[in-house]
């Protein structure tokens, strides 16, 4: 754990020299600055309400297995349009933190993964750090393929919210990480500085799971910067050893 927490504290940045500003990583004025930070999708201008189609009405099979099989090969879903390509989440029932991001990424191959090689393996120091290893994880997406043109079409919201709560009622998560602008903003109505600032909680079925939203390991990479802000995100959820 102090290993975990040490190389956390690496990847945060504390070990460089910021000779400009020395206080300015934690500092308040910090956090408006982020609001320059890049969504994790793009995502498209609110329609008036009359243009808006009907929410799609999927049929979400009830068991686990049928849903991913469902997610894989059903010619109902909102994606069918988008993309040949799909991924599937992957990881075991009942875990300790289910990751969750809007839309799957491309390898340097061009190959769909939940996340990119360089993304995965920070996220995975990201959940060692509080005490959570590759086997305590499921991780998923909002939806299973990429857009053409890398937008969810707000219309879709709704359909997607529906289908991630009953994808969470059926992996039964002690707690989960939501990555992004977009996917806070599908989940709960909120973008990502406003839904960061406090931990959330999910209701599904008849359970209520905490959750915290925060930056994409994507973002993280870019502006390492932002990995202080992520490591506080994360600080707000139970942690794992105490549970």
């Amino acid at each position: 754990m102090i290993h975990s927490l040490q190389d956390w504290w690496s990847l945060a940045g504390v070990e460089l020299d910021y000779a400009d500003q020395p206080a300015a990583l934690l500092a308040a004025e910090t956090v408006s600055q982020i609001k320059e930070a890049p969504p994790t999708a793009a995502v498209t201008e609110r329609v008036p309400e009359q243009a808006k189609i009907p929410v799609q009405d999927e049929p979400l099979p009830a068991a686990y297995p049928d849903f991913l099989e469902w997610l894989a090969n059903g010619d109902s879903l909102i994606e069918t349009s988008w993309s040949k390509q799909k991924v599937s989440p992957q990881g075991a029932l009942e875990p300790e933190i289910m990751v969750i991001s809007a839309l799957p990424e491309k390898n340097r191959n061009g190959e769909v993964q939940l996340f990119n090689p360089d993304n995965q393996k920070l996220l995975e120091k990201m959940l060692a750090a509080i005490g959570c290893d590759s086997q305590q994880s499921y991780l998923a997406n909002i939806a299973v393929s990429i857009p053409y043109d890398g937008r969810i079409n707000e219309q879709h919201w709704p359909t997607f919210k529906n289908r991630l709560l009953h994808h969470i009622a059926l992996v039964r998560p002690k707690r989960i990480i939501c990555f992004g602008d977009l996917a806070a903003k599908i989940l709960f109505g909120e973008d990502l500085l406003t839904a960061r600032k406090n931990k959330q909680f999910i209701n599904h079925s008849s359970s209520k799971t905490e959750a915290i939203v925060t930056f994409h390991p994507r973002i993280l990479i870019e502006r390492p910067l932002f990995k202080a802000e992520a490591w506080k995100d994360l600080q707000m959820l139970t942690r794992i050893s105490a549970s």
